[in-house]
Protein backbone atom coordinates (compact mmCIF):
# COMPACT_ATOMS: atom_id res chain seq x y z
CA UNK A 1 0.00 0.00 0.00
CA UNK A 2 1.32 3.26 -0.59
CA UNK A 3 2.53 5.96 2.36
CA UNK A 4 -0.06 7.97 3.42
CA UNK A 5 -0.42 11.69 2.23
CA UNK A 6 -0.81 13.83 5.81
CA UNK A 7 -1.05 17.75 4.75
CA UNK A 8 0.09 20.56 7.31
CA UNK A 9 -2.47 22.84 7.83
CA UNK A 10 0.46 25.54 7.85
CA UNK A 11 2.38 27.44 4.68
CA UNK A 12 5.50 27.16 7.72
CA UNK A 13 8.38 25.29 5.65
CA UNK A 14 10.14 24.97 9.62
CA UNK A 15 7.25 23.10 10.64
CA UNK A 16 7.11 20.88 7.62
CA UNK A 17 10.60 20.13 8.11
CA UNK A 18 10.09 19.35 12.08
CA UNK A 19 7.14 16.94 11.39
CA UNK A 20 8.87 15.21 8.50
CA UNK A 21 12.10 14.43 10.73
CA UNK A 22 9.65 13.48 13.44
CA UNK A 23 8.05 10.71 11.53
CA UNK A 24 10.48 9.87 9.44
CA UNK A 25 10.58 6.44 9.74
CA UNK A 26 6.75 6.06 9.12
CA UNK A 27 5.32 5.23 5.57
CA UNK A 28 3.78 8.73 5.47
CA UNK A 29 4.24 12.03 3.12
CA UNK A 30 4.31 15.13 4.31
CA UNK A 31 2.59 18.04 2.74
CA UNK A 32 1.40 21.36 3.61
CA UNK A 33 -0.80 23.86 2.10
CA UNK A 34 2.29 25.60 0.01
CA UNK A 35 1.96 22.35 -2.22
CA UNK A 36 -1.86 23.15 -2.97
CA UNK A 37 -2.18 26.34 -4.38
CA UNK A 38 -4.70 28.92 -2.53
CA UNK A 39 -7.17 27.00 0.21
CA UNK A 40 -8.95 28.59 2.13
CA UNK A 41 -8.14 29.11 6.15
CA UNK A 42 -10.41 28.75 9.18
CA UNK A 43 -11.21 31.54 11.36
CA UNK A 44 -9.77 31.07 14.88
CA UNK A 45 -12.24 31.99 16.78
CA UNK A 46 -12.48 28.70 19.39
CA UNK A 47 -12.67 29.35 22.88
CA UNK A 48 -9.65 26.93 23.19
CA UNK A 49 -6.66 25.67 21.84
CA UNK A 50 -7.88 22.43 20.68
CA UNK A 51 -10.81 24.20 19.50
CA UNK A 52 -9.25 25.71 17.13
CA UNK A 53 -6.60 22.84 16.25
CA UNK A 54 -9.69 20.70 15.37
CA UNK A 55 -11.43 23.54 13.24
CA UNK A 56 -8.23 24.30 11.00
CA UNK A 57 -7.25 20.48 10.47
CA UNK A 58 -11.22 19.68 9.69
CA UNK A 59 -11.27 22.79 7.23
CA UNK A 60 -8.26 21.33 5.68
CA UNK A 61 -8.98 18.12 5.22
CA UNK A 62 -12.44 18.83 3.62
CA UNK A 63 -11.19 20.98 1.26
CA UNK A 64 -8.26 18.92 -0.29
CA UNK A 65 -10.17 15.83 0.83
CA UNK A 66 -7.01 14.41 2.28
CA UNK A 67 -5.73 13.78 5.94
CA UNK A 68 -4.73 16.77 7.96
CA UNK A 69 -3.01 17.66 10.52
CA UNK A 70 -3.11 21.14 11.86
CA UNK A 71 -2.12 23.02 15.86
CA UNK A 72 -2.68 25.65 18.19
CA UNK A 73 -0.74 27.04 20.95
CA UNK A 74 -0.54 29.83 23.02
CA UNK A 75 0.27 31.17 26.49
CA UNK A 76 -2.07 30.78 29.56
CA UNK A 77 -1.28 32.87 32.60
CA UNK A 78 -2.96 31.33 36.01
CA UNK A 79 -3.28 34.66 38.02
CA UNK A 80 -5.18 36.06 34.62
CA UNK A 81 -7.44 33.40 34.61
CA UNK A 82 -5.77 31.27 31.62
CA UNK A 83 -5.32 34.46 29.53
CA UNK A 84 -3.50 35.55 26.68
CA UNK A 85 -5.04 32.58 26.34
CA UNK A 86 -6.41 31.73 22.24
CA UNK A 87 -5.59 35.05 22.04
CA UNK A 88 -1.69 34.96 22.65
CA UNK A 89 -0.66 36.31 19.22
CA UNK A 90 -3.17 39.54 19.29
CA UNK A 91 -3.37 39.93 22.87
CA UNK A 92 -2.45 43.96 22.30
CA UNK A 93 -3.62 43.84 19.48
CA UNK A 94 -4.10 42.34 16.20
CA UNK A 95 -1.32 43.52 14.63
CA UNK A 96 0.75 43.88 17.86
CA UNK A 97 4.03 42.54 17.76
CA UNK A 98 5.98 40.22 20.22
CA UNK A 99 7.69 43.04 21.94
CA UNK A 100 4.09 44.65 22.72
CA UNK A 101 2.68 41.26 23.86
CA UNK A 102 4.97 41.01 26.41
CA UNK A 103 5.07 44.52 27.54
CA UNK A 104 1.40 44.71 28.27
CA UNK A 105 1.30 41.28 29.87
CA UNK A 106 4.12 42.28 32.31
CA UNK A 107 2.06 45.43 33.09
CA UNK A 108 -0.75 43.13 33.36
CA UNK A 109 1.38 41.23 36.04
CA UNK A 110 3.29 44.61 37.64
CA UNK A 111 2.50 44.12 41.21
CA UNK A 112 1.03 40.25 41.26
CA UNK A 113 2.45 37.77 43.45
CA UNK A 114 1.22 34.56 41.46
CA UNK A 115 3.67 34.26 38.48
CA UNK A 116 2.62 30.93 37.22
CA UNK A 117 1.87 30.24 33.51
CA UNK A 118 1.85 27.03 30.99
CA UNK A 119 2.49 27.37 27.67
CA UNK A 120 -0.03 24.70 25.96
CA UNK A 121 -0.15 23.72 22.20
CA UNK A 122 -2.91 21.34 20.77
CA UNK A 123 -2.36 19.25 17.62
CA UNK A 124 -5.51 17.86 15.85
CA UNK A 125 -5.44 15.13 12.96
CA UNK A 126 -8.87 14.76 10.94
CA UNK A 127 -9.76 12.85 8.03
CA UNK A 128 -12.51 14.85 5.15
CA UNK A 129 -15.65 13.11 7.35
CA UNK A 130 -15.70 11.72 10.80
CA UNK A 131 -14.42 12.14 14.06
CA UNK A 132 -10.67 14.18 14.72
CA UNK A 133 -7.48 13.09 17.02
CA UNK A 134 -6.23 15.59 19.33
CA UNK A 135 -3.28 15.19 21.10
CA UNK A 136 -2.02 17.95 23.85
CA UNK A 137 1.65 19.55 25.28
CA UNK A 138 2.25 21.54 28.12
CA UNK A 139 4.72 23.55 29.91
CA UNK A 140 4.45 24.86 33.41
CA UNK A 141 6.45 27.98 34.33
CA UNK A 142 6.70 30.98 35.66
CA UNK A 143 6.09 34.64 33.53
CA UNK A 144 9.53 36.82 34.99
CA UNK A 145 9.53 40.43 35.83
CA UNK A 146 11.53 41.01 32.59
CA UNK A 147 12.43 39.71 29.29
CA UNK A 148 15.95 37.41 28.83
CA UNK A 149 17.73 36.12 26.33
CA UNK A 150 17.08 36.69 22.62
CA UNK A 151 16.56 33.19 21.01
CA UNK A 152 12.74 32.32 20.08
CA UNK A 153 9.59 34.03 19.50
CA UNK A 154 6.28 35.25 21.00
CA UNK A 155 6.44 35.37 25.47
CA UNK A 156 9.83 33.06 25.01
CA UNK A 157 12.04 36.03 26.89
CA UNK A 158 9.43 36.32 29.89
CA UNK A 159 8.86 32.79 30.36
CA UNK A 160 10.74 31.22 32.80
CA UNK A 161 11.04 27.77 33.13
CA UNK A 162 12.48 26.78 37.01
CA UNK A 163 14.12 23.50 36.05
CA UNK A 164 16.91 25.01 33.78
CA UNK A 165 17.05 28.26 35.72
CA UNK A 166 16.34 30.13 32.34
CA UNK A 167 13.59 31.38 30.31
CA UNK A 168 12.80 30.27 26.50
CA UNK A 169 14.45 32.71 24.86
CA UNK A 170 18.17 31.29 26.59
CA UNK A 171 17.81 28.41 25.88
CA UNK A 172 19.12 26.59 22.74
CA UNK A 173 17.00 25.31 20.33
CA UNK A 174 17.80 21.74 21.14
CA UNK A 175 17.18 22.54 24.96
CA UNK A 176 13.62 24.27 24.17
CA UNK A 177 12.38 21.51 21.73
CA UNK A 178 12.80 18.77 24.69
CA UNK A 179 10.85 20.31 27.18
CA UNK A 180 8.38 22.54 25.40
CA UNK A 181 4.49 22.63 25.17
CA UNK A 182 5.38 21.67 21.45
CA UNK A 183 7.68 19.01 21.48
CA UNK A 184 5.87 17.27 24.23
CA UNK A 185 2.75 17.34 21.96
CA UNK A 186 4.84 16.05 18.89
CA UNK A 187 6.39 13.50 20.84
CA UNK A 188 3.28 11.97 21.71
CA UNK A 189 2.09 11.93 18.72
CA UNK A 190 5.06 10.21 17.52
CA UNK A 191 4.52 7.57 20.30
CA UNK A 192 1.46 6.61 18.85
CA UNK A 193 1.66 7.09 15.43
CA UNK A 194 1.34 3.46 14.26
CA UNK A 195 -1.85 3.35 15.82
CA UNK A 196 -2.83 6.62 14.59
CA UNK A 197 -1.75 5.52 10.52
CA UNK A 198 -4.37 2.47 11.42
CA UNK A 199 -6.75 4.31 12.71
CA UNK A 200 -7.06 7.16 9.20
CA UNK A 201 -6.17 4.18 7.15
CA UNK A 202 -9.75 2.64 8.44
CA UNK A 203 -11.28 6.06 8.41
CA UNK A 204 -10.27 6.86 4.53
CA UNK A 205 -11.50 2.81 3.23
CA UNK A 206 -15.06 3.50 5.71
CA UNK A 207 -15.24 6.73 2.87
CA UNK A 208 -14.28 4.68 0.39
CA UNK A 209 -11.17 6.89 -0.44
CA UNK A 210 -9.09 6.34 -3.41
CA UNK A 211 -5.02 4.86 -2.63
CA UNK A 212 -3.00 6.59 -4.91
CA UNK A 213 0.79 7.31 -4.81
CA UNK A 214 0.51 10.79 -3.06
Amino acid sequence: MPPLPLVLATRNAGKTQELRRLLAEFPVVIKNLADFGPTPSAEEDGLTFEENAVKKARRTAKFLGLPSLADDSGLAVQALGGAPGVRSARYAGEQASDAENNAKLLRELRDVENRAAAFVCAIAIAVPWGPTLVYEGRCEGLIATEPAGTKGFGYDPIFFYPPLRQTFAQLTTEEKNEVSHRGRALRELRNEFDQVLLWLRQRLTKSGWQWADP
